[in-house]
């Protein structure tokens, strides 16, 4: 049997290489974990890294809208094109979670409850990270230079048809998740501003019309003009509009 110090290769791609040969200059070493899984060993290692903002490139014209919610996650529109992350499998995966804990709960297992709830909080920042980077990419794609985003209050109060599916992001982190968004957008040179959401889900994009009638669910039908379009859509669109004014730029 082998004792001591075993050197083993390690399996990395060609950005994690270049990370790895910056650590204890401009990079600094986090936690690591080794874990096995599915017969397969994995490092995690986590690093800091300087976050140097880019210049936002003048070719950049566009200014893309983010609304967030229950029902959807996030709902980006950029000059009328729209990006959707619908939240129902990841309530699904809440709820499953959720469903896991109370049999736990039962059978008085204390330690796997929180276990259960550590690996349910690293898969939502996996999530955020996953989905802010889709975000973040389409965007560019698109030559989006300025990103706008509402300034969150009360998100989880919105009330939504299916009382479970509500409950079941209650407790997601729309912040952590804006935040998330805004150092990557920073970071390939995208302006980020928060904007006041006021109105912004009952607006007629085309005609400025705005009336608590015009939404109903998910459908936007303008009473003035007769513009219809996906609910979300419209408040993600008139987010990049900033039609309630900017409530801080950044």
């Amino acid at each position: 049997m082998q004792t001591g110090r075993v050197r083993v290769p390690l399996a990395v791609t060609a950005k994690q290489e270049a990370i790895l040969a910056r650590l204890g200059r401009d990079v600094k070493q986090g936690a690591t974990k080794l874990y096995e899984k599915r017969g397969r060993w994995y490092l995690a290692l986590s690093v800091t890294l300087s976050a140097e903002e880019k210049a936002a490139k003048s070719a950049r014209d566009k200014i893309a809208g983010i609304d967030m919610g229950l029902r959807y996650l996030a709902v980006v529109n950029a000059g009328g094109e729209t990006l959707f992350f619908p939240g129902d499998q990841a309530a699904s995966v809440r709820r499953r979670y959720h469903a896991l804990r109370r049999r736990m709960g039962k059978a008085k297992a204390i330690k796997a409850i929180r276990q259960m709830k550590d690996k349910e909080a690293r898969w939502m920042k996996d999530q955020d990270h996953k989905i802010s980077r889709a975000i973040v990419d389409w965007c560019l794609a698109r030559g989006v230079g300025i990103i706008r985003m509402e300034k969150l209050e009360g998100i989880r109060r919105r009330k939504t048809r299916k009382r479970d599916f509500g409950r079941s992001l209650h407790s997601w982190s729309f912040y952590r998740f804006q935040q998330f968004i805004a150092y990557k957008a920073r970071l390939v040179g995208i302006r980020v501003e928060w904007v006041n959401p006021k109105d912004t889900s009952r607006t007629c994009p085309r005609c400025g019309h705005c009336a608590s009638e015009n939404r109903s669910g998910i459908r936007f039908r303008c009473r003035k003009c007769g513009f219809r379009g996906h609910a979300d859509a419209v408040s993600a669109w008139n987010v990049s509009f900033a039609i309630s004014g900017l409530a801080e730029a950044a």
